[in-house]
Parts: structure tokens; sequence; C-alpha cells
């Protein structure tokens, strides 16, 4: 069994999209659970769409992804944002890859889709200049978004990690974690959508105490090496 972990935060707009978007072969196979911190509709949404909610009262990505995975069943995890930006189409893409890798990451900015939206392309874009030294210095080799939220795990590697994060660090803690562990990392070019809905900026370009959290926890695994 597949779990697909979608964290949402007002995604009223977005949420119909993206769980119409997965593959019927997939949902087959799969639990589907929402997590949610919105205080408008989604989760109603979601419900009606088949899928399983948790609602928190926290707010916190990692929060809402580590809580999801405790509440879940599924043997592969596929983590994927509620905002529409990522396509759930290329699901199977991952699971593939995931044959061979311990962990799988949906990258934009690997290639360039007609579907992408570009300015959203060029926001991700400063990754090549600014995160994507940093991670190779700690070992990530890869070509893509380094923060990339469209992941695929097994449930036996995700334990190993043990995160703690709460918030938008997560996916750096378990990049960190997976090098750390000799984990086998592959990537997926993805393109990258127009968000549907919810925050109208991403949280994470928007808030720099965000960055000061990813920029710690980076240097501080570089400085214990």
């Amino acid at each position: 069994m597949l779990s697909i972990i979608i964290p949402t935060l007002n995604e009223e707009e977005a949420i119909a999209k993206v769980l119409n978007s997965i593959p019927e072969k997939i949902k087959e196979q799969s639990e589907i659970i929402v997590v949610d911190v919105s205080t408008d509709r989604t989760p109603i949404i979601a419900e009606r769409l088949g899928a399983k909610v948790i609602k928190l009262k926290e707010k916190g990505k990692g929060r809402q992804m580590r809580e999801a995975v405790k509440n879940s069943r599924g043997e592969i995890l596929i983590f994927l944002d509620g905002d529409g930006t990522d396509p759930p189409e290329y699901i199977p893409k991952l699971l593939k890859e995931l044959e061979t890798a311990n962990l799988v990451l949906g990258c934009r900015n690997l290639k360039k889709f007609k579907e992408d939206d570009i300015m959203t392309r060029e926001i991700l874009g400063l990754n090549r200049f600014f995160l994507k030294p940093l991670f190779r210095l700690m070992g990530l080799k890869i070509k893509g978004d380094p923060l990339a939220g469209f992941r695929a795990i097994r449930r036996k590697d995700w334990d190993k990690l043990n995160l703690k994060s709460n918030e938008f660090e997560i996916e750096t803690e378990m990049n960190i974690r997976a090098v750390e562990e000799g984990f086998v990392i592959k990537e997926v070019a993805i393109p990258h959508f127009k968000r549907g809905g919810g925050l109208k900026n991403s949280k994470l370009m928007a808030d720099w105490r965000m960055w000061i959290k990813i920029l710690r926890m980076a240097l501080g695994y570089l400085l214990r090496r």
C-alpha cells in the first residue's frame, strides 16, 4: 500500500484539482491523507473527494508530515504539496525510481516544461546559485531543487531518519539525514504549475526566519563533519 500525504493550509481553491489529478491506478493501491491546519473549506472538500483528513491545531509543515506518517499504513510514503504546484500524475515516475533508491525527489528546474509557471520557475532558479552549492558541500549531489516537497520514500527508511523538524526546514533535515545514512537519492524532472490557491506567495519564500533555520541546519551539519 502507498500512503499519499498532503499537508494543507487554506488550499480550498487547489485541493480538488490535486486530488482529482492522482492517477486512478495509484488511488486503487493508496490511502490519501490530507493533514490540515486550514481555516477555510479545504478539509470539507478533501473529505468529499474521499481523502482521510487529519486536523491539527498547530501549524507547521514538518509537524503535519510527521503526524500524518504516524497515522498512515503504507509501506511507501509519497509527500505532495497541496497547492497545486506539483503534478500528481508523476507519482508513477517517482515510484519507478524508488525501486533502486532510498529517497526520490520530484525536482523542478531539471529541465523546462511548456506547462511551467515562468515566474515561479525563475524564482526557484535562485536555488542554482544559493542552495545547491551549499547542499553539494553537504554531499547531496542533485541537479534540481533540494527543497522539493514532492518526495517518495519507504517507511522503513523514513523511520531511520528520525526527523524532528516542525516547519519547512523538514526537507533540509531529511536531506541531511539521508546523506548521513548513505541513502541512494534520485531525482525525477517535473513541471512546476502555478499555485492554485491558498497563500498567494510561498511561505518559504516570504518568511526570512525559515531561511535562517535552513541555513543554520545546513551549516551546523557542515561544521560537524
